[in-house]
């Protein structure tokens, strides 16, 4: 083997543990010390020094002292010893999962995570992928796993449509968490006041390109003490958005993960969710999956309600919805989002909200919301708006209302 390959080569980790009693014993073999010898010179107990012997009591910091005088082998050493053999205890029993931790394990999105970068490729027995995930969660156990995460669990909005795995909804909330504490830096603290009154601004950048609309719309919200990132979604999560507060309920930080590819899908889970943010109780976790959430059903809860709510009106006010039912075609939804200053998309999705039009209707004016170009620095003229397309009366895609 060569001396790279050497270097590069790791070593097993062993499958034992080795007490600082055994090292003890073959000091005391190499001065020729008997037990009842080391138990005057240190001024313990003959039992005491037995028990260190055998393992079965730890070695404390008074005693590797002890030792120090009486062995002439230095304290830090006996204390280092101890410390490894800990540490190998607890490896070696981790390494025999109970039935429950291995389900947990098999559970889990482990290629999504490995895709991700937040656990590694390898080493990958079932234990140590337990000890990995425990990593990437902050929990010591299992069980600590689920104290930290029933409440996000129990805030999974299920769909008669599609099942939602929790393991995904936690793996998707977790990289959110982790991307908040890398991306977004020190925010200052939250200004409910000045985001309420900031919002006239914030929905005016629906109507710009899709990445320069929402860059803008993320540093404003900032500002104002507001997180709001972008994580891929984790198969099986099915969730659009998701509000929850951090340290300690002093940190809203708005989850999206770009489940709808189209900008007014975009730009509605973010005012919906920065409903939930002025709205509702900093303990709670919202979390919304597939569209149910986000459409008229008396089967949502009340706050999903009200955050739909919030969300129509801060985007097309009060005293413009009586001409909704009015627009009857896509000129007309046009001109109508030019006069607010707002997305024709989201007019369209509000027109079919409320069942003026069918899906169908409107559906090219909806833009794609790619999520690298979203997130990249690439030019932002890639992802043009439907003012830049709209040249004379021509419609986008090439129609025309001629």
């Amino acid at each position: 083997m060569s001396k790279t390959e050497s270097a590069l080569y790791r070593a097993p980790e062993p499958d034992y543990a080795v007490a600082p009693g055994e090292t003890l014993r073959d000091r005391l073999d190499e001065l020729g010390m008997t037990q009842a010898e080391l138990a005057r010179r240190t001024g313990l107990t003959p039992k005491h020094v037995n028990q260190v012997l055998k393992g079965a009591a730890t070695l404390s910091a008074d005693v590797a002292q002890r030792l120090e005088y009486a062995t002439g082998t230095p304290a830090r050493w006996w204390l280092r010893l101890e410390a490894d053999y800990q540490a190998a205890v607890v490896r070696l029993t981790q390494g025999e999962l109970a039935e429950s931790d291995l389900a947990w394990v098999k559970s889990m999105p482990v290629r999504e995570l490995v895709a991700a970068g937040a656990i590694p490729e390898t080493p990958s027995t079932p234990h140590q992928r337990l000890r990995q995930l425990l990593k990437f969660f902050g929990v010591a156990s299992v069980d600590s796993y689920w104290l930290m995460w029933r409440e996000p669990a129990a805030a999974f909005r299920q769909s008669g449509a599609f099942t939602i795995k929790d393991s995904a909804v936690t793996a998707w909330l977790r990289l959110g968490e982790l991307a908040s504490q890398k991306n977004t830096g020190e925010l200052p603290p939250f200004d409910p006041g000045g985001l309420q009154a900031a919002l006239p601004r914030l929905r005016k950048f629906t109507a710009d390109p899709p990445r320069q609309g929402f860059r803008s719309l993320v540093g404003h919200c900032q500002h104002f003490g507001v997180a709001v990132i972008v994580v891929p979604e984790v198969t099986g999560a099915r969730a659009f958005g998701a509000t929850r507060w951090l340290n300690a309920g002093r940190r809203p930080l708005i989850q999206l993960s770009l489940r709808g590819k189209t900008d007014n899908m975009l730009w509605f889970t973010v005012f919906h969710e920065l409903g939930h943010v002025l709205l509702h109780d900093r303990k709670n976790v919202f979390i919304e999956s597939d569209e149910a959430s986000l459409q008229h059903n008396s089967a949502v809860d009340r706050e999903e309600r009200e955050a739909n709510q919030f969300a129509w009106r801060t985007l097309i006010p009060d005293n413009y919805e009586s001409r909704l039912e009015d627009l009857l075609s896509e000129v007309d939804v046009l001109d109508f989002a030019d006069e607010l200053g707002i997305s024709a998309s989201l007019v369209v999705a509000r027109l079919e909200f409320d069942g003026h039009w069918s899906p169908r209707q409107g559906a090219r004016l909806k833009r794609p919301v790619d999520f690298d170009l979203l997130l990249s620095d690439a030019a932002v003229e890639m992802a043009g708006g439907h003012r830049a397309r709209r040249t004379g009366r021509g419609l986008p895609g090439g129609g025309s209302d001629d």
